[in-house]
């Protein structure tokens, strides 16, 4: 990963992970405070740094906000099948880099 705190360009997550995002969800009501680039790419780093959700960077938004939206996109599966398309198309690994 080249950059740590952001390891998927934004150019890269706006081409081939936002639409699976707009496609698969529609949530009603207020508009999220925290860009979906700057949640998915603070929740790869919890992930791959073994963090507290208490210890996010504050760059990436408030902890609470981004553990709120992953567990909600966990639970309904969509945060999941979002590592999936990068698996996939080998845009990501969620392995130790030392």
């Amino acid at each position: 990963m080249k950059n740590r705190h952001y390891p998927i360009k934004a150019s890269d997550f706006i081409k081939e992970i936002e639409p699976h995002i707009l496609k698969y969800y529609k949530r009603p009501g207020r508009p999220t405070g925290i860009s979906h680039y700057h949640f998915f790419s603070a929740v790869l780093y919890v992930l791959r740094t073994g963090i507290l959700w208490r210890d996010v960077p504050t760059f990436y938004g408030h902890w609470h906000t981004i553990y709120t939206r992953f567990k909600r996109w966990s639970e309904n599966g969509l945060f999941w099948h979002l590592l999936y398309l990068l698996q996939k198309k080998r845009k990501s690994a969620l392995t130790a880099s030392g």
